[in-house]
């Protein structure tokens, strides 16, 4: 009988594509994922705020309760710059970010089973953690961005990864033959994808916007000073590619950015958001805040707000400053306090909700490609190449042309999310 195995997936996208190749290389064992009852648990962790370092030891001390003689296998970039903590955690094995390769090796040695055959090398994915509609498919690793206050960097490198262009292709057109229709392409920053190769994202776009099926691109978190002229008219020319990305703006302030050691000031952030809609007014936007960096001044917040006015995000994720180990941010004097740190967090927060609904109302009579990923007995839903969520009349599949009428609150799970409602006719 095969020794079960859970894994658990912290933090990024390109998290999750790892947990599921990890996931195909332990063919020996039976996996699943987040399930509370197992021989051995793998949990991927992250290290970007202390609030997803807590959570996982929250987890590990439920999981060792509910199974004490499981072992548990602590995987990623919180074990990569935390080992020794970890260790005294009671983890049966600590591993880092580039042995998660080496995961058979791992598993075996905990359950006492066979090495198997060394597998090194690319990761590489046949299926995916999300279902059967969205695929996630890793194109590099590392970023040559110095932020002052990313953890990431210190785990992951300074240099990037990138996977070769032929080995891309070669997984992309296997997903899609497997009737995956959204592949979605992360890394730590695709941005800088092929400068290691002499090549670049655009490349990479062009060569798979060639190939054949019926699917869409939908492109991981990108920087504006990433974003050029020869990208932007492969996206006017592709209607494959999907109309969104995940654009990092972290604060509206150029005084807070240089302090954040980014690479581009407001008017570029902005110039980027233009650019991209003259593409397609309806272009979509989320991006990430901090709340309260040290030295953030009240007109600095301020400003953020009202660029989160300016754009109409579709959506805005809102993190409060937290001190990483091995930063500079961590030491920097002019520290916010907290109380200030979660007034301003709930501010940007409300700004991004009212954000969601003025970009949404760009939508009301509009017709767009939905991708359906759940159906009940009434009513389909699923997301379009705004990334815009969706309720379609009828029970729908694959890409339909739906219609939006209106929109409305919907619960999925325990939150509460705007969504658009729409009809195929």
């Amino acid at each position: 009988m095969k020794k079960t195995v859970s894994i658990y997936t912290f933090g990024c996208k390109m998290n999750q594509y790892e947990s599921q190749a990890m996931a195909e290389r332990l063919k020996d064992f039976e996996v699943s994922f987040s399930q509370e009852q197992a021989d051995l648990f793998i949990l991927n962790s992250c290290t970007v705020t202390s609030e997803a370092e807590r959570k996982l030891r929250q987890l590990f001390r439920r999981l060792k309760v509910l199974n004490p003689d499981s072992k548990i296998i602590i995987v990623g970039c919180y074990s990569e710059l935390s080992p020794e903590e970890l260790t005294v955690l009671g983890a049966d094995e600590v591993v880092g970010v580039k042995e998660k390769r080496a995961i058979h090796k791992y598993v075996a040695r905990q359950l006492d089973r066979p090495d198997g055959v060394p597998q090194e090398g690319f990761f590489t994915v046949t299926s995916s953690i999300e279902g059967r509609t969205r695929a996630f498919l890793g194109i590099e690793d590392g970023c040559l961005n110095n932020c002052s206050y990313c953890r990431i960097r210190l785990a992951r490198g300074s240099n990037v990864i990138s996977k070769p262009i032929d080995m891309v292709r070669k997984e992309f057109e296997g997903l899609v033959r497997r009737g995956y229709k959204e592949i979605v392409l992360t890394g730590i920053n695709i941005g800088y994808y092929g400068v290691d190769l002499d090549s670049s994202l655009t490349e990479l776009l062009n060569e798979l916007d060639g190939l054949d099926g019926n699917w869409r691109i939908r492109l991981g978190s990108l920087d504006p000073d990433t974003i050029d002229k020869s990208f932007l008219d492969l996206l006017a020319g592709s209607s494959r590619i999907a109309r969104h990305m995940h654009l990092s703006l972290q604060s509206g302030s150029d005084n807070v950015l240089k302090y954040m050691k980014r690479k581009y000031t407001i008017s570029e952030y902005l110039r980027a958001v233009e650019s991209a809609r003259m593409v397609d007014p309806r272009f979509a936007f989320t991006t990430d805040l901090i709340a309260g960096f040290p030295g953030e001044l009240d007109e600095d917040h301020m400003q953020t707000l009202r660029i989160i006015e300016e754009v109409n995000f579709l959506k805005v994720h809102v993190f409060r400053f937290s001190k990483r180990p091995g930063t500079e941010a961590a030491e920097m004097k002019d520290q916010i306090e907290s109380g200030v740190k979660k007034v301003r967090a709930q501010q940007l927060i409300e700004a991004g909700a009212k954000s969601r609904e003025r970009y949404l109302e760009t939508h009301i009579g509009q017709t767009s490609k939905v991708l359906i990923e759940k159906t009940d007995s009434s009513t389909s839903r699923g997301f379009d190449e705004y990334y815009v969520p969706h309720i379609v009349n009828g029970r729908q599949s694959g890409f339909v042309d739906a219609t939006v009428t209106n929109f409305e609150s919907h619960k999925e799970g325990s939150n509460a999310e705007l969504y658009c409602r729409s009809v195929v006719r």
